[in-house]
């Protein structure tokens, strides 16, 4: 295996366990995640709940697929796009004025808003990018590129 390779799936790890953990710290601290989504005023208050689940699950459950390596092009490219949303919710929120905590790893990381909020999900949105188009050789392509080396 290459050091690229290496790279991919430790790069791919990563992502993943970051996306699980901010999942799971802000499943552990809801009370809080549901503030800060309060805080942010971008929906209405009968949806922050929904808004908490659906945000929390899909980062829990597409970080653990990022790490396993289900369907990683699919996932990142979905991952990009819930990164995307947290990009432009933080990009409203400072431009109305809103301070405080983003809410981004629950108690566990508190971190008033701010531009390197935009900066770290850019980095993240980026690293989601490249697996969404990086193409990992599958077992059918190994099989082939296997067949056409020479071992003598």
């Amino acid at each position: 295996m290459s050091v690229r390779n290496y790279f991919y799936y430790i790069f791919r790890a990563i992502l993943g366990a970051t996306m699980s953990f901010a999942g799971c710290a802000k499943l552990f601290d809801s009370e809080a995640f549901q503030r800060a989504i309060q805080q942010l005023d971008l929906v209405p208050s009968s949806l922050v709940f929904p808004v908490m689940v659906v945000i929390v699950q899909c980062e829990i459950w597409l970080g653990l697929a990022l790490i396993v390596g289900f369907r990683t092009r699919i996932v990142a490219a979905i991952l990009a796009g819930l990164v995307s949303l947290f990009i432009i919710a933080i990009a409203v929120a400072l431009l109305r004025g809103t301070t405080g905590d983003c809410g981004c790893f629950g108690s566990f990381a508190s971190e008033k808003m701010g531009p390197g909020l935009i900066v770290r999900d850019f980095l993240l949105l980026c690293g989601c990018l490249w697996l969404s188009f990086h193409k990992d050789l599958n077992s059918s392509d190994r099989r082939k590129a296997e067949k056409t080396i020479d071992y003598t």
